[in-house]
């Protein structure tokens, strides 16, 4: 069956395409609009955080689009201290040679914890489902740098095309795609940091890995965490979306109330 392109210029509100490439599914952006090399994650970049580091398929498992701007809007980004980055995350489960079975883990990002913003608060992040459906793990803990940390609160998000979450502060965030279409999501974040990625390897992942099951999903504890609390399941669209504009496209929703998103440098 031939794969088609998708046209998400409507939805990311910039000229931007889905489209099916030989490395899995990547954007393709409209000329004039600035942006860094895209980056990818390969499952051998992933070994150190699923629960089956022997896995080798599929090799490509999202792409990284960072700083994504107009020119006419470089000025404001800058000065506003934000970024915004665009991201799509090819479906498929993590396993040995093709062989999907029940218990794999779905594709996933590496997942990582922001840094201290001030004494005990973290950077937060605004994302904003362009296209498909997945899910978002945010992993509370009193520590993001504690090892092993204390879990205080385990959030499944599931959410789809059209939903804004915002991402709190102090928790680790791990996109996951346990679905057979690609996953595209936007988002606004603080640009003067490095994401904390070590955390989390040294942890083997999160508290809980998402695995197949079927054609749906389950969880399945980490046994690095001594102690973890249940998962809550919660939908994208009853998340807090912290006053911010809806209903149009998170890259315009910043210059219709950019400061509705100055929490992001100042939470």
């Amino acid at each position: 069956m031939e794969v088609s392109v998708i046209d998400l210029t409507e939805r990311v509100g910039l000229p931007v395409k889905l489209v099916p490439a030989e490395e899995g599914w990547q954007l393709e952006i409209g000329g004039g609009v600035l942006h860094e090399k895209p980056a990818v994650r390969l499952i051998s970049d992933l070994k150190p955080v699923m629960k089956n580091p022997n896995a080798n398929t599929p090799r490509w498992l999202y792409w990284m689009y960072r700083d994504v701007r107009l020119p006419e809007h470089e000025d404001q980004i800058v000065a506003s201290g934000l970024r915004y980055d665009l991201t799509v995350f090819n479906p498929g489960v993590l396993c040995v040679d093709g062989n999907a079975k029940d218990g794999d883990e779905w594709n996933k990002a590496a997942g990582h914890y922001h840094p201290y913003a001030r004494s005990g608060i973290t950077f937060p992040e605004v994302y904003e489902v362009v296209y498909g459906r997945g899910m978002f793990l945010l992993q509370f803990v009193e520590d993001v740098f504690a090892i092993p940390p204390k879990v205080t609160r385990f959030v499944i998000l599931e959410v789809q095309a059209g939903d804004l979450v915002v991402i709190p502060p102090n928790c680790a965030h791990i996109a996951v795609i346990p679905s057979n279409e690609p996953m595209v999501t936007s988002n606004w974040v603080a640009r003067a940091f490095d994401s904390q990625y070590t955390p989390i390897r040294l942890m083997k992942g999160a508290a809980y890995y998402i695995v197949k099951d079927g054609d749906g999903y389950a969880w399945e504890r980490n046994p690095t965490y001594p102690d973890a609390p249940q998962p809550e399941i919660v939908k994208g669209s009853e998340w807090e979306k912290r006053g911010l504009p809806t209903g149009i496209p998170a890259y315009r929703a910043f210059f219709e109330d950019p400061k509705a998103f100055e929490f992001l440098v100042r939470p």
